[in-house]
């Protein structure tokens, strides 16, 4: 059996050396080859069994005629749901489960920062200028209402660490009829969306990018929203029209926005979003931590021994639904 790794997308999502050679040790029985770059790809594919890879083009995909499953290291898999990936027999699936705890971390940091004026403080520090915003302008996250969009792995953990707080979470979710996590107090159809955009002080978007949520807010959602609400996407760039966002936060429509995530990556120096004064960009990293690497290998491990075995694999992805 061939294993080809290749997690190359940019210098910090890039599978490190030794987490290669800890699969090879695990599992001497293969053959387990990291081909970082198109070319390493276009040699390698070919005659591989197994992928573990973010990212794939087309043409790439179409010369690993043996290829039977990819798993990725990462939740959303849309860039692998090209045409001829989701319609063969490949097995995809996902690192769904391991990005929980550092996603709500995130998401309840920068509800804080929002909340807490804690953005300003900075922009202040940055000018050498002590200055008090009026007391009126900080808030508490106790006894508010956190809206969650998308209840997965992810939103589940938002979810409870915003309860923790005080907050009455609702949420969104495609599936109603599975169990309502204890921390969650109502579940929403995506029908209802605007009913939980109507109720919530901070909203937050944790659902896959696919044909349906593609394009989820904008302006008409927006100005649904709370005019003291804030919002905050740690899921994929292009579930919120970005140019309406910007328009409708410099119309204050809403509070502020925190962004992780964005229509187009690396976000362009000249975005309006970076000069407003209420919205809060981390590049992308509400998934890092320390430890990543070794939970993505772990993961990947399990599944491979199960794949060797013949048995069922964890995190199957659904290619047709998107997730």
């Amino acid at each position: 059996m061939k294993v080809v790794t290749s997690v190359y997308s940019d210098p910090t999502w890039t599978i490190p050396v030794d987490e290669v050679d800890r699969l090879r040790r695990a599992f001497p029985q293969a053959t387990v080859v990291d081909a970082p770059s198109r070319e390493a790809r276009l040699r390698e594919l070919p005659d591989a069994d197994v992928a573990f890879l973010s990212q794939l083009q087309p043409d790439e995909f179409a010369a690993a005629a043996r290829l039977r499953w990819i798993q990725s290291p990462a939740a959303g898999v849309a860039s692998l749901l090209f045409p001829a990936l989701r319609d063969s027999g490949v097995i995809l699936t996902n690192a769904r489960g391991i990005h929980g705890d550092a996603m709500a971390e995130h998401v309840i940091g920068l509800a804080i920062v929002l909340f807490r004026q804690i953005h300003v403080a900075i922009r202040n520090q940055e000018r050498h200028v002590f200055h008090k915003p009026p007391q009126a302008a900080f808030r508490m996250l106790r006894g508010r209402v956190c809206g969650v969009v998308g209840l997965g792995s992810i939103g589940t953990a938002v979810a409870e660490r915003a309860a923790a707080l005080g907050m009455d979470v609702i949420a969104v979710r495609r599936r109603t009829s599975e169990p309502r996590p204890a921390c969650v107090s109502l579940v929403y159809p995506p029908s209802e969306l605007v009913a939980l955009l109507g109720r919530s002080d901070v909203v937050v978007l944790t659902a896959p990018l696919t044909g349906d949520t593609r394009g989820l807010i904008g302006t008409v959602e927006l100005r649904k929203m709370r005019p003291g609400a804030v919002l905050v996407n740690v899921a994929r760039g292009k579930l919120v029209k970005e140019g309406e966002l910007a328009a409708e936060l410099s119309r204050g429509t809403i509070a502020g926005a925190a962004l992780d995530v964005f229509e187009h990556e690396p976000l362009a120096p000249a975005s309006p979003l970076l000069d407003l004064p209420n919205v809060v960009i981390t590049p992308h990293t509400s998934a890092f931590r320390d430890d990543y690497w070794t939970l993505a290998v772990d993961l990947f491990a399990s599944n491979l021994r199960r794949f060797e075995r013949g048995e069922a694999l964890a995190n199957l992805v659904d290619k047709h639904a998107g997730y």
